[in-house]
C-alpha cells in the first residue's frame, strides 16, 4: 500500500506545552547509585541526530578522559584500534532525539528511563557503552562510532571497512536475546557463523532474521559476517525508550569474554541472499501485521488528518530515515513502488 500526502506549506505543527515533572525523590537519586556512571553520563547526555559537531565532541571528550587514543575520519565518524583482529564492532553517536541538554534519569527495577518520559538515547547509547568497556578491557577489534546513523547510515556509508575485517557486529537491536542474521530482508552472516556465535556465546541469545538496518547493513558487500545484537532497549524513537541495566552488564561482560576470532568466516559478501518476509506472520519491528480492514481505516485517518499524524510522529521521535525506511519496505515486498 503507497500513501501519497501532501502538507499545505500555511500548516504549522504546534509542539504540546511541557507537563511539569516531579523532582526525583531521595530514593530514586539514591537508586541511580546502582547504575554505573559512564552509562549514566551517555544516557544523560542528549545526542541530537541534526547536530553531528555536537554529537562528534561528545564521544571524543568521552575517549579523552578515559585515556582512550582515537582517530576522526571526515565523515565525524570516531575509530578506535586494539591488538591485531578482524573484528569490527559498531554503534552509533546520534539518537532521534531534536533537542540538545541533558536527560533526567530515573532507574525502576533495574529498568533505566527518562524521568517524567523521553527519549533516553539507549538507541544507541547503551552500544556506545558496551564498546568503551570492551575497549577499557582491551578486546581486540577496530571499534568504530558511526555519526548519523539515524539518518539513513550516513556515517557508515562513507566510512572504507579494512579488506582485514571479517565480521561485524553492531550493538544497536532491541530486546534481549536477538542475533539479527539478516537486514532489510538480505542475509547477512552464515548459519556456519550465527550458529557458532549461539554455541560460544555466555548468554542464550538465538538468530532472529527480521532485522531493519543499521550500522552493519553498510557493509554487507564487503564483509563475510554482519550481524546484530540485541542490548537490552525496549521503545525505541519514542519517549517511553527504557533500558533493562542488568542485561546490559550481562552483555557487557559475555562481549569481554568472548573469543571473536575464532569465530568461523563463511559467507561470501559478493553473493547477495534475500529472505521472503511475506511468509512470517511479524514484521521486522516485531508486531503483529495488521489485517487489511485495519490498514485501510489507518491510511483513511491518516489522509483526512495528515497534521495529526505528523504530530505524533515528531513526538515519538519517528525521523524521516524511519519514514523511507518503511517505504523501502513497503516497495521491496510488493515488487515496486
Amino acid at each position: 500500500m503507497s500513501l501519497s500526502i501532501t502538507i499545505p506549506l500555511s500548516a504549522t505543527i504546534k509542539p504540546k506545552a511541557a507537563k511539569s515533572v516531579k523532582p526525583l525523590t531521595t530514593k530514586q537519586k539514591r537508586d541511580l547509585n546502582k547504575v554505573d556512571p559512564l552509562l549514566l553520563d551517555i544516557l544523560s547526555t542528549k545526542r541530537p541526530t541534526n547536530n553531528p559537531v555536537q554529537n562528534l565532541a561528545y564521544i571524543t571528550k568521552l575517549l579523552g578522559s578515559l585515556n582512550i587514543c582515537y582517530s576522526v575520519d571526515k565523515n565525524l565518524n570516531t575509530t578506535v584500534s586494539i591488538g591485531e583482529s578482524k573484528s569490527c564492532f559498531t554503534s552509533h553517536t546520534d539518537t532521534v532525539d531534536n533537542k540538545t541538554g541533558n536527560n533526567r534519569l530515573v532507574l525502576n527495577a533495574n529498568i533505566l528511563s527518562v524521568h517524567g518520559g523521553g527519549i533516553l538515547g539507549a538507541d544507541c547509547g547503551s552500544g556506545i557503552y558496551i564498546m568503551l568497556k570492551m575497549i577499557l578491557a582491551n578486546v581486540p577489534g577496530l571499534y568504530v562510532f558511526f555519526a548519523t546513523e539515524e539518518q539513513g547510515r550516513i556515517g557508515s556509508e562513507a566510512y572504507t571497512m579494512p579488506l582485514t575485517i571479517e565480521r561485524c557486529i553492531s550493538f544497536d537491536r532491541k530486546g534481549l536475546d536477538n542475533l539479527i542474521t539478516h537486514q532489510m530482508c538480505e542475509k547477512g552472516c552464515s548459519d556456519d557463523f550465527a550458529n557458532a556465535f549461539i554455541n560460544t556465546f555466555e548468554l542464550p541469545y538465538k538468530k532472529d532474521p527480521t532485522g531493519s538496518f543499521t550500522d552493519s547493513y553498510s557493509f554487507f558487500q564487503t564483509v563475510p559476517e554482519c550481524i546484530n545484537l540485541s542490548v537490552g532497549y525496549y521503545g525505541q524513537h519514542s519517549k517511553h525508550e527504557t533500558q533493562d541495566i542488568e542485561h546490559l552488564e550481562k552483555l557487557v561482560q559475555a562481549c569481554i569474554n568472548m573469543p571473536w576470532e575464532t569465530l568461523p568466516t563463511v559467507r561470501d559478501p559478493a553473493e547477495v541472499v534475500y529472505d521472503d518476509w511475506q511468509n512470517m506472520p511479524f514484521n521486522y519491528q516485531g508486531y503483529k501485521l495488521p489485517s487489511l480492514s485495519e490498514a485501510d481505516r489507518v491510511e483513511k485517518f491518516v489522509r483526512d488528518n495528515p497534521l495529526i499524524v505528523a504530530q505524533v510522529l515528531i513526538e515519538y521521535g519517528i525521523t524521516l530515515a524511519d519514514l523511507q525506511a518503511y517505504k523501502a519496505e513497503d516497495e521491496y515486498l510488493n515488487g515496486g513502488a
